[in-house]
């Protein structure tokens, strides 16, 4: 089911004389099975809108429907702790949340939480830890002594081991060297396709969105300004003019080599896809 924002509100430090209203009227279907992009400047909204999507933060005002739960801001939602483990948030820099003693340790530490047995939960982690490319070498060794980019996922093992339907990833490649982003994005593209999970991706990363995304979500000063599909978006150049968004660079290269005089249509939206149409008749 999709999930739904029903005149969503946010606010910070209500009743106080320096309350600030961070989400409003949020009115926002998100596709199941899909990859959505939310974007939008710093301070836009976009870490409160995300926070709504496993409770950790609850809305001022409106609804939200997700999960088959329905939340809203004037009554207290049951069942909270089981609609978090369907609904996986992994925060920026979540390699800092690692605490256990082994790697195995902390990815196991999820579902024994949820009431999971040991033996089965230790199951769970290795199928996770697969997932995520770390090696049953490093599964007796501390997170301590893995690099930054293994211990993201180490940390990504530690929420996919608890079988969420729903990925949240707050800026995911914040911090990795171009090689660790790819691969890390490329981790949770894979996660869509071949495991159906629904991804909602914040990210300033255009080049990330454009690439991977299905939807993209303009946010500016916490109201939804687009919703559209992300080559839509980002083949639109008044648009993106209008709302001071750079072009992803591959766009930027498609429109310069057509003023010179090729003919690439807009499904060249990859290189690979670009050098083929470029030499097509040679």
């Amino acid at each position: 089911m999709p999930i739904k924002f029903k005149k969503i509100n946010y606010v910070y430090d209500k009743d106080m004389p320096y309350a600030f209203t961070a989400l409003h009227d949020i009115d926002l279907d998100i596709k199941e099975g899909k990859i959505t992009a939310i974007i939008g400047k710093t301070g836009s909204g976009k870490s409160t809108l995300i926070q709504h999507l496993n409770a950790l933060l609850l809305p001022s005002s409106g609804e939200l429907e997700i999960e088959n739960y329905v939340i809203k801001a004037s009554e207290k939602t049951k069942g909270l702790k089981m609609l978090r483990k369907k609904v996986g948030l992994v925060f920026q820099f979540s390699e800092y949340q690692l605490f256990e003693e082994t790697i195995l340790k902390d990815v196991a530490f999820g579902p024994k939480n949820f009431g999971i047995s040991e033996s089965e939960a230790v199951i769970k982690a290795k199928e996770a830890l697969k997932l995520v490319g770390i090696d049953e070498s490093y599964y007796e060794r501390s997170p301590l002594d893995l690099s930054g980019g293994q211990k993201r996922r180490v940390a990504i093992a530690g929420i996919l081991a608890m079988e969420p339907n729903v990925i949240v990833l707050d800026e995911p490649t914040a911090g990795l060297d171009p090689k660790g982003a790819k691969e890390m994005i490329e981790l949770f593209y894979d996660l869509n396709k071949k495991l159906h999970k629904t991804i909602i991706l914040v990210s300033h990363d255009n080049e990330v969105v454009y690439s991977f995304a299905d939807e993209v979500v303009l946010l500016e000063e916490g109201r939804v300004k687009i919703h559209l599909e992300a080559k839509e978006f980002f083949d639109d150049a008044e648009l993106l003019k209008e709302h001071h968004i750079l072009k992803p660079q591959i766009v930027d290269l498609r429109e310069r080599l057509n003023k010179k005089g090729f003919n690439l249509s807009l499904k060249a939206n990859t290189i690979e896809k670009l050098v083929s149409e470029v030499f097509k008749d040679e």
